[in-house]
């Protein structure tokens, strides 16, 4: 399993906005935290937020399957949605 930590600290939303070329609105919403990938210490990440999604709060969570897609290929590919689930005390 996958662990994402969010700290207290994290726990906002970095919004980017602007406008294409072709003269289109866009907004790009991003939050940090940090992944476990089995070194030693954690790495820090930034990930994307849904439109009107609040920031997760600060605890630990783990990558859903909405993360994950089957590009061409059949290769492996993360998604645009990124759905964390929180990590319960039994796991």
């Amino acid at each position: 399993m996958i662990q994402i930590e969010i700290k207290p600290s994290q726990v906002t939303v970095d919004e980017r906005r602007g406008t294409s070329d072709k003269g289109k609105d866009w907004v790009m919403r991003e939050q940090k935290g940090y992944i476990f990938l089995g070194g030693d210490y954690p790495e820090l990440i930034v990930f994307p937020l849904a439109e009107g999604q609040p920031p997760y709060e600060a605890g630990l969570y783990e990558l859903t399957e909405k993360c994950f897609s089957v590009g061409s290929y059949h290769s492996l590919r993360f998604s645009r949605a990124f759905v964390l689930r929180p990590v319960t005390s039994g796991k």
